[in-house]
């Protein structure tokens, strides 16, 4: 945690002081520094998804570019470099619309993630409750009987309704009951408890 706490520091710093800088220099410097928070939100998205390879979240840093853009466009506008006109006001709408477009879009991804996991965490529910309820089996060959009548082996109905598999041993009373008797079962279990 001190490494991450160290690297906000380190690039906290200057920015804090770059902003104060352009605070008193800069004729309406709420709109410099706005860019400037903006364009580090746009470098720190862009960062994460370079570094994680996950590409979604560009949809952040392109959100980001476009709020800088307009904001410089707003600049200009107020510091009289670019004359208003309903074309300069039109282009300076444009970023937030895309913005708006590219939120919306983002909310429809968020969206459909969260309807795919409600669909499995139901159905991993539903094999919940399967197991939860009371199974016919067999008190002989120990068969359980299937929602369509059919006796099937209990791993096979397990592995079926889960996701679970299994594998197969001796418990050390079952080994005990089969190899007892046989000479190279005593003598691996004298070397057993002998290395215990």
């Amino acid at each position: 945690m001190d490494s991450v706490r160290k690297k906000i520091l380190y690039y906290s710093i200057p920015f804090i002081l770059v902003f104060t800088g352009i605070y008193f220099v800069v004729p309406k410097p709420e709109l410099i520094v706005s860019v400037l928070i903006r364009l580090f939100a746009f470098g720190v998205a862009l960062h994460v998804s370079l570094r994680y390879r996950e590409w979604r979240i560009l949809f952040l840093a392109a959100m980001f570019f476009l709020m800088a853009l307009r904001q410089v466009f707003t600049f200009f506008i107020w510091t009289g470099v670019v004359e208003r006109s309903p074309l300069t006001n039109a282009m300076s709408e444009l970023p937030g619309m895309l913005v708006t477009f590219l939120a919306l879009l983002s909310i429809i991804y968020i969206g459909l993630i969260l309807s795919g996991n409600a669909k499995t965490i139901k159905a991993q529910q539903e094999s919940i409750n399967t197991l939860n309820s009371l199974l016919p089996m067999c008190s002989k060959c120990r068969r359980i009987k299937d929602d369509d009548g059919y006796w099937r082996e209990l791993e096979l109905y397990i592995e079926s309704h889960t996701d679970s598999q299994f594998s197969h041993g001796l418990c050390q009373e079952c080994s005990d009951e089969m190899y007892g008797d046989q000479e190279w079962y005593k003598k691996s279990m004298m070397k057993r408890k002998a290395a215990s």
